[in-house]
């Protein structure tokens, strides 16, 4: 019978970073599974946006440091063709004076953790998008450290592939549930392969993993949200350089390095199953008014893709205190990607039983029964 060290399921961006992070500090007797193969789900239709901006102490630093891993990953990863992180910047507009208050404190919180945010007159926004709108709104926020990449599934096979070359091992097979002896995780029931023993099991399995957790005793408070990007013809001209969010009209969109737009209307008001028609007009109306040369723009394709949200919008990180020897990673409410890097360091380092370079014990699934939630107010 097979025996690793430690078996990840899900071999989306934060499986692959863990294994990495793992085999990095010289444990590299890991097994990796996933049903569909490495960014198979979720991982595989990320638009690539890595942001520092962000309401909590917590994201702000784990956004922060995930930024300078990106700055350098191809460093850290030898990838096979070059992993392009392009630093263009996310540039958030506000609408109301008391919207605008409130987010001069993430910016203060921001700038004092070392992101260099900067706040924004309309006439300063101008000049980095030089078409937008400036009499429909009061003042931004921008990170020029902020940026993307194109290929959220180059970045995942990177990860993965670094990882091989130091001894992880991944298969495709469906993990139908995690096997429990004694009050402790001893490994995981698999379709193909049987029982696989391991001294430690990582949930990372993305939208699969409440319901994996269900097989082991342990509730997640997960729920899944929808979310819808539309993708425009081709823009020969480079028209939307910082990634241009709008909190208030419910807007994100970006330009991508081959011309296309991706935009997408995240109001309250339209909830799935999502008419098009009524999606694409109202991207459209809101795209409009704050950014004009949406009406030049056609909606060729669109993705439809899901957050395994929590309740206060933050990742679930860390070992499960009921439980022995099994770990959670999961819950990334959207910005697993973004955030991996960080993520993946600091759940290797639990999983190793060693100090981690960012504290993530504040995201230990305990918090929800000791109702100590951290709310995140800027998802998109």
């Amino acid at each position: 019978m097979e025996k690793y060290d430690v078996v990840i399921v899900g071999a989306g961006i934060i499986g692959c970073s863990i294994a990495y992070h793992l085999a990095e500090k010289g444990c590299s007797n890991v097994l990796v599974i996933d049903k569909g193969g490495i960014a198979s789900d979720i991982t595989g239709i990320c638009p690539g946006g890595i942001r520092q901006q962000w309401g909590t102490e917590i994201n702000c630093v784990m956004s922060r440091e995930s930024a300078k891993f990106f700055r350098t990953i191809n460093e850290h990863l030898h990838p096979e063709h070059e992993i392009k992180y392009r630093e263009v910047g996310y540039l958030y507009t506000f609408h109301t004076d008391q919207v605008w208050q409130n987010s001069l404190e993430n910016v203060k919180l921001q700038n004092s953790l070392g992101i260099p945010t900067e706040v924004l007159l309309p006439k300063e926004v101008a000049r980095l998008i030089p078409n937008i709108n400036q009499d429909s709104f009061i003042a931004a926020s921008y990170c020029k450290t902020d940026g993307f990449v194109d290929d959220a599934y180059h970045v995942t096979q990177s990860f993965a592939d670094a990882a091989k070359r130091k001894g992880v091992k991944f298969v495709t097979d469906e993990v139908e549930g995690i096997v429990v002896e004694g009050g402790k995780v001893v490994g995981v029931q698999t379709a193909n392969k049987g029982t696989i023993q391991a001294d430690k099991v990582v949930n990372a399995a993305g939208l699969g993993s409440k319901r994996l957790s269900e097989t082991a005793g342990v509730e997640l408070p997960i729920t899944f949200e929808k979310r819808r990007i539309l993708y425009t013809n081709r823009v020969e001209e480079r028209v939307l350089e910082p990634l241009l969010v709008s909190f208030e009209k419910g807007f994100a969109a970006k330009q991508l390095t081959d011309g296309t737009i991706y935009c997408s209307y995240i109001g309250k008001d339209l909830q799935p199953p999502y008419s098009m028609f009524d999606f694409q007009a109202k991207a459209a109306e809101v795209g409009m008014e704050l950014f004009p040369p949406m009406e030049n723009v056609e909606f060729r394709t669109h993705v439809d893709g899901t957050y395994d949200s929590t309740p206060d919008h933050q990742a679930i990180l860390g070992e499960v205190d009921e439980l022995g020897d099994y770990y959670l990673a999961v819950g990334m409410s959207g910005h697993g990607f973004m955030m991996s890097p960080a993520i993946g360091d600091s759940v290797s380092s639990i999983v190793l039983g060693e100090k981690a370079t960012i504290d993530v014990s504040s995201l230990n699934l305990r918090r929800f029964v000791q109702n100590k939630l951290i709310l995140e107010p800027s998802v998109v």
